[in-house]
């Protein structure tokens, strides 16, 4: 047995299939590998995903792909991109060759795909795999301090910062964090899909929808503005960003 989290917070890991020896089967396995991590079972993919719509976090599924029913564990996964696109997928399936090409044909989070019976040393690669994963995104978080209080923030989940006075407020998707550092220091920190559209206003361009002259449209229909001198510079870097993103 061995405990892949050590050092590290431990992963949360959820098992969904259908069949409920599989379902045992394949949570031991996990448990008989990483004595640390939290492991969910759902028989109910759609309870899985009503969990996960209650808050649940999951960093890694094991998803079976045949289900009872037309809905496939794809189409699971696929909406489980949409509201937690950082959940890893290990696709699960007894019938390897029918499915090998049709996992790629949704948007997932996808980062395995394992045969039945599974084989415990391939389970075991796809979990450090992920761990390793995770220990990268800790690495690049955003660390604000303010009042005490230290937090990480995704740059991934950032929408903009805005600076006034002494303070910057980092709205991100889910949270408003506080922190005592001016806007050109946390830029350096950020990576360069961020760009000023004014002086106390960073931006994260893959969350832009549109901008004109005076203003950017970001998801949730958040409106950022835009000076006059920062314009064309925007729009040059914003095409250019898109364009490398192709």
């Amino acid at each position: 047995m061995m405990n892949l989290c050590e050092g590290s917070e431990h992963m949360k890991i959820a098992v969904c299939d259908d069949e409920q020896n599989s379902l045992e089967h394949i949570a031991e396995q996990v448990a008989s590998v990483d004595l640390s991590c939290d492991i969910a079972t759902f028989i109910d993919a759609f309870e899985m995903m009503e969990s996960v719509k209650d808050g649940a976090k999951f960093d890694a599924i094991f998803m079976d792909i045949e289900w009872y029913g037309e809905q496939k564990g794809i189409d699971f996964a696929a909406e489980l991109y949409k509201l937690s696109p950082k959940s890893k997928i290990i696709f699960v399936t007894g019938y390897p060759q029918r499915y090998s090409q049709q996992i790629f044909l949704k948007h997932s989070n996808l980062k395995g795909f394992i045969s039945k019976p599974v084989d415990t040393t391939i389970l075991l690669k796809n979990l450090e795999k992920i761990r390793d994963e995770i220990i990268l995104e800790e690495n690049r978080k955003l660390i604000l301090k303010f009042s005490g209080v230290v937090v990480g923030v995704d740059p991934d989940d950032i929408l903009y910062i805005e600076s006034r006075a002494n303070t910057a407020t980092v709205h991100s998707t889910n949270s408003i964090q506080l922190c005592y550092e001016k806007l050109d220091a946390l830029a350096k920190r950020l990576p360069g899909n961020f760009i000023l559209t004014h002086k106390s206003y960073l931006v994260n361009m893959d969350k832009i929808q549109y901008f004109e002259r005076e203003r950017v449209v970001l998801e949730q229909e958040i409106e950022v503005p835009v000076s006059k001198a920062r314009y064309n510079e925007l729009r040059e870097k914003y095409f250019r960003y898109i364009s490398s993103s192709i």
